[in-house]
């Protein structure tokens, strides 16, 4: 057995309620002998000795550095960056054990109520620096966590953020990918502490669909940093359970029953999650509902809206089997502007399509098979034609004409949100009578937080016209006109 170097502490009033001696259900330290950062204590739920190597967290990686810097998940790992999804229980305590050879440091801390920096904005969670000097730490609801910790050791390159931290997520396990246009459906959760699960039933998923699982709370990615944006944490899950993985392949198209189970366990993320993917049904899909157009530079690589939306040409469009809805589909987009040195791809039913997936005509696009389009400048019309065989396009062709250009604008809202409304959906349209709602009515859901949500419009034709609901039959009147920067009351605004 190592010889531990303990720190003694003393017993402090920290975190949310005080707590003053190790509680019965930690497990004996002397059984620790693999280096490396653990959470312990109450919350976690762990009594038997023989599980605690499962609550040894894992190497942080700082997946900034993937993104922005082109490194491997190898290349990427962070001294002193530790991560862990967990199943804590309120109102009860837990702490950090880190070993280093035969030295073992404690580290708790006042973990707080805080805003926590993520892709999607500011979110809720909990923080607090990390202390040696402090036990315990608590939350004060049980679920299910990502906890991401940063040691500092880094150059002291945190220490505009507060240094040693530890940021304790809430999580809700959603899906994006092609099957929802790269937006977020989120799975219903079951199970316990043992076992946790998120269940989505009855996915209509085409043959090809490539997917993830995000977090519906915290987006693809948590900055430890804040607005500093240099040291995120990976908060997505792809092929082979793997954090920042590559997108999982749906190869048959079908009605399908997904869950994704976690479980405490050792060594790597993907260890402790498991995805079972259960066909259910026959798939046919309709192309005539299918959301084409553009994503790009131009409106921030956004969900096709407004004129970078493909609209269907019922006219121009045959069905040859109404069956399997098999034929040709022909969508039109008008007054589509490139500036220089923009660069996109094209969307088919939630698929990102580069360079040779699309034949084009009218312009000659740069770029390496699979990239982006890019070279494009002026403004267009463009006629998208695709051959559909009954479950995926077999070939798909876009033609360039010259349009007249139209003057768009970005507008940012926000809106209170009225008190009991679990759910807030917008729906909107412009000027030219586009639609911003991929998702059908009641349009697009938004994340609630500290009672507002908010909502920025990427190159609308103005005025720009809103509806806010709670997707179950309570509405706003049409407020139209909106300007870029207003706040809306939309308990104000209700029919």
């Amino acid at each position: 057995m190592k010889k531990l170097g303990l720190f003694v502490l003393a017993a402090l009033t920290v975190g949310f309620t005080a707590c003053k001696k190790d509680n019965a259900a930690t497990p004996d330290l002397d059984n620790i002998v693999s280096d490396g950062m653990y959470v312990l204590g109450e919350a976690v739920g762990v009594t038997d000795i023989n599980n605690a190597a499962d609550l040894l967290m894992c190497q942080g990686v700082n997946e900034h550095l993937m993104d922005a810097g082109g490194k491997t998940w190898e290349e990427a790992k962070r001294k002193g960056m530790f991560e862990k999804y967990l199943y804590l229980e309120g109102n009860k305590n837990f702490r950090l054990a880190y070993l280093d050879g035969e030295l073992l440091t404690y580290y708790g801390g006042n973990l707080v109520a805080h805003d926590i920096t993520t892709d999607l904005g500011q979110v809720s969670g909990y923080w607090c620096a990390l202390d040696k000097d402090i036990q315990y730490m608590q939350v004060p609801e049980t679920g299910f966590y990502h906890i991401v910790l940063d040691l500092n050791q880094n150059e002291g390159d945190l220490d505009a953020a507060g240094g040693a931290q530890i940021i304790v997520a809430p999580v809700k396990w959603g899906i994006s990918g092609g099957m929802n246009g790269w937006g977020m459906t989120e799975g219903v959760k079951g199970g316990d502490q043992k076992l946790t699960t998120w269940t989505w039933e009855n996915l209509e998923i085409p043959a090809g669909t490539e997917f993830k699982f995000k977090d519906a709370h915290c987006g693809w990615k948590i900055w430890l940093d804040g607005e500093t944006q240099q040291v995120s944490a990976n908060s997505n899950l792809g092929a082979e359970m793997k954090q920042g993985g590559a997108n999982i392949k749906v190869e048959e198209g079908a009605v399908y029953n997904l869950i994704l189970s976690w479980k405490l366990a050792k060594g790597d993320m993907a260890n402790s999650y498991t995805m079972e993917l259960k066909k259910v049904g026959d798939l046919v899909l309709d192309p005539a509902t299918f959301v084409v157009g553009i994503s790009g530079s131009m409106q921030g690589w956004s969900d096709p809206a407004g004129v970078f939306a493909a609209k269907l040409d019922a006219n121009a469009t045959t069905v040859t089997d109404p069956a399997t809805k098999a034929g040709t589909y022909v969508y039109k987009m008008e007054s589509v502007t490139f500036p220089a040195e923009s660069s996109f791809k094209f969307r088919f039913n939630g698929n990102w399509l580069g360079v040779g997936a699309v034949e084009v005509e009218g312009v000659t696009p740069t770029g390496a098979e699979g990239d982006n389009y890019g070279g494009v400048e002026g403004t267009y019309d463009i006629v998208i034609t695709a051959v559909w065989d009954g479950a995926q396009a077999t070939s798909l062709k876009a033609v360039f004409t010259e349009g007249t250009p139209v003057d768009l604008t970005d507008i940012a809202i926000s809106a209170i949100v009225p008190q009991g409304w679990e759910k807030c959906f917008i729906w909107a349209w412009d000027s030219n009578g586009d639609i911003f709602a991929a998702e059908g009515w009641p349009g697009k859901e938004l994340e609630i937080n500290a009672g507002k949500v908010a909502y920025n419009f990427v190159q609308v034709a103005a005025p720009l016209n809103v509806i806010f609901s709670n997707g179950n039959g309570v509405q706003t009147n049409n407020i139209t006109d909106v300007k870029d920067g207003a706040e809306i009351d939309i308990q104000a605004n209700l029919k």
